[in-house]
This record gives C-alpha cells, sequence and structure tokens, in this order.
C-alpha cells in the first residue's frame, strides 16, 4: 500500500504502484478536460447555428412586392393549416360561430383563407368531383367595387422558383376557386382594397 505522506514531503522515488496509481489519475484528468473543451465547443456552435438561422422556419422571396412591403410567412406549408374555430373576425355566416374549419391565416393576421377540407384541401390538377375551393375573410374594411389580386410563386425550400401566376377574385375577399398550374407549395401575395398580407398554401398532386 502506497505511504501517505505529511503536507510538504514529497518521495525522491515512488512504487510501482504509486505510480501506476499517479498515472492513471492523470490520465482520467485529461479525459475529463477534453470531455469539458468539446462540450464548450459544441455549445458555442449551437448558439452560432441559432443567432445565424432566420427567424419563421423560412423566409419566402416576393418578387411581385415592394421591398418595403416584403411578407414572410410564418410557417410552412406543412404546417400551415390551422383547425379549430376561426378568429372572431372571420366568423360570420358560419353557424354555429366557433364551429371548426380548416384555414390559414395571414402572415400580417389581416386576412384568412377557410379551406373545407382538414388534409390536403387543395389540388393539382383539380380533383373532378371537388372544386378548389377558398373562402377569403378579411379582418380590414373592404371596397365592395374592388378586387382580390393574387400574386402566387411556387416554393422549393425557402425560394421561388419559376414564373408569377396572376389570379383575381372579383368583388374583392369572398369565395373563390383558385386553381394552380403544378402541386407543390405555393406563397399568395394578396392585395385588396389598398390592404396586403401573404399566405401559403399547399396544392396536393392529383392523379385523377
Amino acid at each position: 500500500m502506497p505511504t501517505l505522506l505529511a503536507p510538504g514531503q514529497q518521495h525522491e522515488h515512488y512504487a510501482p504502484e504509486a505510480e501506476a496509481l499517479i498515472a492513471k489519475a492523470r490520465a482520467r484528468r485529461r479525459r475529463r478536460w477534453l470531455v469539458a473543451l468539446l462540450t464548450v465547443a459544441l455549445a458555442i456552435a449551437g448558439v452560432a447555428t441559432l443567432l445565424g438561422r432566420a427567424p419563421g422556419g423560412h423566409a419566402a422571396s416576393h418578387t411581385d412586392v415592394a421591398p418595403s412591403v416584403q411578407l414572410s410567412a410564418a410557417t410552412s406549408c406543412a404546417s400551415a393549416i390551422s383547425y379549430g374555430p376561426l378568429p372572431t373576425w372571420a366568423r360570420a355566416g358560419f353557424h354555429p360561430a366557433d364551429v371548426p374549419m380548416p384555414y390559414v391565416l395571414g402572415a400580417r393576421g389581416d386576412i384568412v383563407a377557410v379551406l373545407w377540407a382538414r388534409h390536403a384541401p387543395l389540388y393539382s390538377p383539380p380533383k373532378p368531383n371537388r372544386g378548389n375551393k377558398i373562402l377569403w375573410v378579411s379582418r380590414l374594411p373592404v371596397n365592395a367595387s374592388g378586387s382580390l389580386g393574387i400574386t402566387a410563386r411556387r416554393l422549393v425550400g425557402d425560394k421561388a422558383v419559376g414564373p408569377a401566376v396572376r389570379r383575381t377574385v372579383t368583388g374583392g375577399p369572398g369565395p373563390s376557386l383558385i386553381d394552380m398550374p403544378q402541386s407543390g407549395c405555393w406563397q399568395f401575395t394578396l392585395q385588396w382594397s389598398g390592404h396586403q398580407d401573404s399566405v401559403d398554401l399547399a396544392y396536393t398532386e392529383s392523379h385523377e
């Protein structure tokens, strides 16, 4: 058994057993230091990644919107649809008023797209037995003689690809049938009565 030393006392020579114990202790300390350094490095890398990530999941391109009013959808197409009672300002005509409905709220919260199916409500090409019905409801005052202008861009990841597709809903926000030329995630930039907002809508590929 190694001999215990008084404070300040040193051996000039260690017994082989003592030397082995010392070597093991030093190896354990080195391993602990390496693990601690690696943990700190990973934490720093994680913080840098979070700081460099754009808020909101993805930032969509709005090439048809002036830079001062560019909009960024809060969620991806896959998670954009909510299911539940509509916002209180969008419940007119629904009985009961708090009936659950699938809907997508605009990025600014100024318009809502009410859909008619919880899963895959929109198709491209449209299914023969059901149209791509969207009820648009504005939170802001609407000019009855105006229209709802739609500029749609297809998104791949966080980038808009292909040409812009334009649609018009005569009379402004209200019932509509909106078809898109192909399936995918489409970002709609909406303009009506001097207002502007955007929504992301997913069109499922139809095999019929």
